[in-house]
């Protein structure tokens, strides 16, 4: 197989040799050109020599030529160049500006090794797969399986670096993760950028939402079955373990599979072999398992609703997602993304969003997180009347953390307690921890408690200290 192309267009020398020696490993020849139009002529001089290159990296602040007019340049000359912008000034603007004109991705400076390679591996591995679609598909009329562009963490925060970081160590591994946090907060966006950079990458992503279908038929979707098993099973049919082999099987809402089912899962992963329902005989299956789940399964251990073997099988590399009100810097990014998405549905040319606008997208409290800003901003463009999405076009109520919630006085009064007394010491813990980037003894001498009783804290909600620390 030829090697992938890489070309660093960057006028800082020690920024270009730092991306040689980090994506050294990757087996990509990577050429460096210090100006943007050096870098230009280059691409073109590659394009005629049928050398062309497979990605861009790409400094956004240059002498003589920027960032955007650089991206021109280069999608004139091939439309679908990946080109991953940089910048170390004012990286909010310019990952937005980065999006606007169609950059595959952006990292913000200074990069770390684990962020750049997987950022790099990602655009390359896009760029051969629409190669080798573009290649066999007149031929063999069969598509390639590839990365939907939508499927990259959006983020410029101490936070997104941390998930790659993370990410990168997990995913060439066959490891099982179990990735937790709040509706809305992207599980499933994480799980797939883990199956899109593992060797597993080119097979099969199967989404099961345990939640979402009835316990009677769970069972059959997951494992499948065999003609005759029941009444109604006319032919054998193949379940979405089986769908899955050889790739990733995502179980969300896991912390909702009944019980019946927990000890035929931990099967799965302890042997990697299952039976169909109404079969005599084990069928051998090589998938990838990550789960997600918004629940706190150690409780759920505790209370016998969940089996303690079976979470001890699923948690062996967790990730813990904040929520959108703990990473507020990421909302203009965001909200970019998501106007960008979405205008072609909605066939209006709205640019971006006045600051009074992004003012009150900052100012709300999130809820229902990324998913419920990825829906405000696709309602703001159906609502916008000029270029730019006004205050007026984003229905919010900007009450906050201190609106009165709705409280169902169906349930017990113990379990609603039980649950705002937790939100109450999540939100405090990790705002306080913000506040003091991290420090442990400075944030416990400002909440007046013992070190010990905090660190408790940190551990029972699952706090990552250094997300906060490189903040």
């Amino acid at each position: 197989m030829e090697r992938a192309r890489l070309i660093v267009i960057d006028d800082d020398p020690t920024f270009a040799e730092i991306a040689c020696r980090q994506l050294r490993d990757l087996s990509v020849d990577v050429v460096v050109a210090q100006s943007g139009p050096e870098g230009i002529a280059e691409v073109r001089r590659a394009q005629a020599e049928g050398t062309p290159f497979d990605a861009v990296l790409l400094d956004f602040y240059m002498p003589g030529m920027n960032g955007t007019q650089v991206i021109q340049a280069l999608h004139a000359l091939e439309r679908d160049m990946r080109v991953i912008l940089t910048s170390g000034h004012a990286p909010a603007e310019v990952a937005v500006e980065a999006m606007r004109h169609g950059a595959f991705d952006f990292i913000g400076k200074p990069v770390t090794g684990p962020d750049l390679r997987m950022r790099v591996e990602r655009a390359l591995r896009e760029s051969r797969a629409a190669l080798r679609q573009a290649r066999t598909a007149p031929s063999s009329g069969q598509e390639q399986r590839r990365p939907r562009k939508s499927d990259v963490i959006i983020g410029g925060s101490a936070w997104t670096k941390e998930i790659y970081e993370r990410i990168s160590m997990v995913a060439p591994t066959d490891v099982t993760v179990a990735v937790y946090g709040e509706s809305g907060t992207g599980k499933e966006l994480v799980a797939r950028t883990i199956h899109h950079l593992s060797p597993r990458y080119e097979r099969q992503f199967v989404v099961v939402n345990c939640g979402a279908i009835p316990e009677s038929l769970l069972e059959d979707e997951l494992f499948g079955h065999v003609k005759g098993a029941f009444t109604d099973a006319s032919k054998d049919r193949e379940g979405l373990l089986a769908s899955a082999n050889g790739g990733t099987l995502f179980l969300d809402e896991i912390g909702e599979m009944p019980p019946s089912l927990q000890v035929k899962l931990l099967r799965v992963l302890q042997s990697q072999e299952f039976r169909r329902i109404g079969e005599d005989r084990d069928i051998q299956v090589d998938v990838r398992v990550i789960t997600a789940t918004n629940r706190d399964l150690e409780k759920a251990v505790q209370s016998g609703a969940f089996r303690q073997d079976l979470y001890y099988r699923i948690n062996v590399f967790p990730l813990t997602l904040p929520p959108l009100r703990e990473r507020k810097e990421d909302i203009p990014l965001l909200a970019h993304h998501f106007l960008l998405k979405h205008r072609v549905k909605v066939g209006k040319k709205v640019e971006g969003f006045t600051p009074a606008a992004m003012d009150k997208l900052a100012a709300y409290h999130w809820p229902g997180n990324v998913r419920e800003l990825e829906n405000k901003v696709h309602h703001a463009l159906v609502l916008a009347q000029d270029t730019q999405i006004g205050p007026e076009d984003i229905p919010l109520e900007l009450s906050g953390p201190s609106r009165v919630p709705v409280i169902d006085v169906a349930r017990p009064f113990r379990d609603l307690k039980r649950e705002m007394v937790e939100c109450f010491e999540r939100d405090y813990t990790r705002e306080l921890l913000r506040r003091h980037r991290g420090n442990l003894a400075a944030a416990a001498r400002q909440a007046r408690m013992d070190r010990k009783n905090l660190w408790s804290l940190v551990k029972k909600y699952r706090i990552d200290l250094a997300i906060f620390r490189r903040g």
